[in-house]
C-alpha cells in the first residue's frame, strides 16, 4: 500500500506562490443582514432569486457578500469566467449560535423541532458550496477550518488546490464573527459582535503586474528566501489584520506569516512598489492600480 498524500501541504521542500487578482473585504453587524439576504452585493447579488440567502448563516451571507465586493472592486464581472474555478472557505464556527437553540428545541419537541435547512446550511462546505451556486462555479469546492487558526488553514488549502488542480482561480473566503457570537435563549447575542469576511481570487503566479501575493512554503525557507523581513511591518497573523491590511493596501506594504504547524508556513505580501513603466516593444498586459478607498481598478495601457 502506498502512503495517502496530505493535499493541503505544499509538496516537501518546494514552495507555492500564487497572486491575488482580487480580493474584497466586508463587515457587518447583526441587524444589517435582512436586506444583505435579499441583495448580498452588485452584478450577481442583484439577479440571485430573493430567496436564495433565506435560510443561510450570517457568515455565508458575509462571505459571498465579500466575493461580490471583490468582482465589482477589480472589473472582473462581465469578461470573467469561473466555470472551472475552485472555491475554498474557512468559516469559524460555522452554525454555533443557530446549533444552541436547534439542540433546545431537539430537547423540547425532538426531531420535529429541528428545520431541515439547518444542516445543509450550517455545515462546514455550505459557504463554498452557496458561492459555488450564485458564480455557477463547477469546479472544486469545500470548507476547510472550523475554528481558531481557520483562516490560515483556508489559504494554504486555497494556494494547495490551485497549485495541484492546476485550476484557472480559486476563490478563497474566511469569515467570522468578532468577538464569537455568543447568544441568548432567544437567540440574539449576548453583547455586540461584528461579522467581518475577506475573499481572495487567486490565480497562478505568471506575472509581476499584481502587487498582492500568497507564498506556502516549508518553515525555514520562508524565514530565509525574504518572504519574512524586508520592507513593510511584519504583521501578526487575523482575520481583523488581513481586513486591515487589504484595505489600506493602496498605502501601506505589509507581510503576514503564519505558522501553520513546525513544517509548513504561509505568507502574504502586500507591495505598494509604483509599478515600471515597459521598455519600448515590451509587451504590456493588464496592469492592476490601487483606487483611493483601498480598491483595486483594472486599467489597460
Amino acid at each position: 500500500m502506498k502512503p495517502t498524500r496530505n493535499s493541503t501541504a505544499p509538496p516537501a521542500g518546494r514552495e507555492v506562490c500564487c497572486e491575488v487578482a482580487a480580493f474584497g473585504s466586508v463587515q457587518f453587524t447583526l441587524d444589517m443582514f435582512p436586506p444583505l439576504r435579499q441583495r448580498p452585493g452588485p452584478g450577481v447579488g442583484q439577479s440571485l432569486p430573493n430567496n436564495f440567502l433565506k435560510h443561510a448563516d450570517e457568515l455565508t451571507v458575509a462571505s459571498l457578500a465579500a466575493v461580490l465586493e471583490a468582482i465589482e472592486r477589480f472589473g472582473m464581472g462581465s469578461e470573467s469566467d469561473f466555470t472551472n474555478w475552485g472555491v475554498v472557505a474557512a468559516p469559524a464556527f460555522l452554525g454555533r449560535a443557530t446549533l444552541v437553540n436547534a439542540l433546545q428545541r431537539y430537547a423540547d419537541e425532538g426531531a420535529w423541532g429541528i428545520s431541515p435547512h439547518f444542516i445543509p446550511h450550517r455545515s462546514q462546505h455550505a459557504v463554498a458550496g452557496t458561492i459555488s451556486q450564485a458564480l455557477k462555479i463547477h469546479g472544486p469546492n469545500f470548507g476547510t477550518g472550523g475554528g481558531p487558526g481557520g483562516a490560515a488553514e483556508g489559504l494554504l488549502a486555497g494556494a494547495v488546490l490551485l497549485d495541484g488542480s492546476r485550476l484557472p482561480g480559486v476563490w478563497v473566503a474566511l469569515a467570522q464573527w468578532e468577538p464569537e457570537f455568543i447568544p441568548d435563549p432567544q437567540g440574539k447575542p449576548t453583547g455586540p459582535c461584528l461579522c467581518r469576511a475577506v475573499a481572495l481570487a487567486l490565480v497562478a503566479a505568471n506575472s509581476r503586474e499584481r502587487r498582492v501575493r500568497l507564498h506556502a512554503a516549508p518553515a525555514r525557507r520562508m524565514e530565509t528566501n525574504g518572504h519574512s523581513n524586508g520592507a513593510g511591518p511584519r504583521l501578526k497573523p487575523s482575520l481583523e489584520t488581513l481586513h486591515k491590511a487589504l484595505a489600506e493596501a493602496n498605502t501601506a506594504a505589509a507581510k503576514l506569516v503564519w505558522s501553520i504547524n513546525a513544517n509548513v508556513t504561509i505568507g502574504m505580501e502586500i507591495d505598494v512598489a509604483p509599478l515600471q513603466e515597459p521598455a519600448i516593444g515590451q509587451p504590456v498586459g493588464r496592469v492592476w492600480r490601487f483606487g483611493q478607498a483601498g480598491a483595486g481598478t483594472e486599467k489597460k495601457r
